[in-house]
């Protein structure tokens, strides 16, 4: 037997559109056990929440809202035309689809006027942007909004991914319906697809900005993205960075072909700068002011000046006071790795990172961990070891609070003994009495 219930999208807001949970049998197998999916069926009714009884799931018998009685004999109806599609599909020995279900209730429950409204309604801009579907504003927003490319692409990706994501669960995606359930099967469904845990944290992420867009845009959303429990999941990157000792070694290193020549002196510059790929593979001679580098960085538009290290300077005047020229990303970052495989920085590292919701640990040799990060990571790190005041490594890293700092930067125990071996406290000479 078909059940009906009708439930606030929004109860948190002025206005809420009314969903009907429908529980018709529909179900599937999960870790060997039978997971009943009920069908969220979206409905054109609205209601101010302070009307709304949510034990009966009707409306208020109230004065203050005089049209009660039609407004739930309209609820019955729908609740008895629910169960009649059903009964058809039933006596049909068809079992629908979740698009064909609601197709079939489209036809049925919502009256055709509304749609010839819509269509010949000289709508505003603002009205416009309140009636796009979901991966219609997310297009909307690509196209309006200031994002630099590789956040663009990262954007692009998460609603290519909700898309396979509704393809492949079959489900309706939409405003009203993207809440804690949605939430906890999406997580499911990018760990069933191998991601790590920080991949899977940045589509949530990214998905809770553009609700957040839509909902400043006054568009209905269901306000679940709000909650503290629809959260960006996370872990500790195992990201690397190379000491001095191995700068130096890569520095040092002699016939190595042009190109990886070229690759190092650039990766060096920004592992004694702390600068972003971005911005070092755009520096000048016009960056270089009475003995120090100063540029806006690209991303957070940060004006930055930074000391020029010896061994930056040698590079500049190396390449006559012209920094060379970084390739593309992904031809860098495997540049990078055969630059420090001729280094002979080879030591092995063990990793740890969270893919498909099971824990991977691996070892690699430390040459195929380095990337155009590691230089920025490098430079935090070791100004770090060196005693250079953390306040004064952010204002060139950017960081804002130096708990995010020291989460950012990686000191093997080795290193962290060495740093506390220079400590007075392990230096004071205890004289017994």
């Amino acid at each position: 037997m078909a059940k009906v219930k009708f439930y606030l999208a929004a109860p948190k807001q002025t206005i809420s559109s009314i969903y009907a949970r429908i529980s018709y049998g529909a179900f599937t197998i999960i870790d060997g056990k039978k997971t009943y999916i009920p069908l969220k069926y979206y409905l054109s009714e609205s209601i101010k929440p302070d009307y709304w009884n949510d034990k009966k799931c009707r409306a208020k018998e109230t004065k203050d809202f005089p049209t009660y009685p039609e407004f739930n004999r309209r609820l019955d109806t729908i609740d008895s035309e629910v169960k009649k599609v059903l009964y058809k599909f039933q006596n049909d020995e068809i079992t629908p689809t979740i698009d064909e279900f609601i197709q079939r209730l489209d036809a049925i429950i919502k009256p055709n006027i509304i749609q010839s409204i819509v269509e010949t309604k000289q709508l505003t801009e603002k009205e416009k942007i309140q009636q796009m579907t979901l991966f219609e504003f997310f297009d909307y927003y690509l196209k309006t909004a200031t994002i630099k490319h590789a956040t663009f692409k990262s954007y692009n990706t998460t609603k290519n991914s909700l898309e396979l994501y509704r393809d492949e669960r079959n489900s309706k995606l939409s405003f009203q319906n993207i809440d804690i359930d949605f939430y906890t099967d999406y997580i499911d469904f990018l760990q069933k697809k191998k991601l790590s845990k920080n991949t899977i944290g940045q589509r949530i992420k990214i998905t809770k900005t553009i609700l957040r867009a839509a909902h400043d845009r006054d568009i209905e959303v269901c306000n679940d993205y709000t909650k503290k429990s629809f959260k960006k999941i996370s872990e500790s990157s195992d990201a690397i960075y190379l000491n001095e000792k191995e700068l130096t070694q890569l520095y040092e290193t002699k016939d190595m072909p042009a190109y990886l020549e070229r690759t190092r002196d650039l990766f060096l510059v920004g592992c004694f700068t702390g600068l972003r790929l971005s911005d070092y593979s755009r520096l000048t001679k016009t960056n270089i002011i009475d003995g120090k580098i100063e540029i806006t960085t690209q991303k957070t538009g940060q004006h930055v000046v930074i000391p020029i290290h010896n061994i930056v300077r040698e590079i500049v005047e190396k390449y006559n006071f012209q920094f060379p020229k970084a390739p593309t990303g992904q031809v860098f970052n495997r540049f990078l790795k055969e630059m420090a495989k001729a280094a002979k920085i080879n030591d092995i590292v063990t990793t740890e990172i969270t893919k498909g919701g099971m824990r991977v640990i691996q070892s690699v040799e430390k040459n195929k961990l380095v990337c155009s990060h590691t230089a920025r990571r490098s430079f935090a790190t070791n100004a770090f070891l060196a005693g250079v005041p953390s306040i004064s490594i952010m204002k060139i890293t950017g960081h804002k609070t130096e708990s995010a700092f020291m989460k950012y930067i990686k000191m093997s125990a080795k290193d962290n003994a060495i740093k506390m071996q220079s400590h007075p406290f392990f230096n004071k000479l205890i004289i017994a009495k």
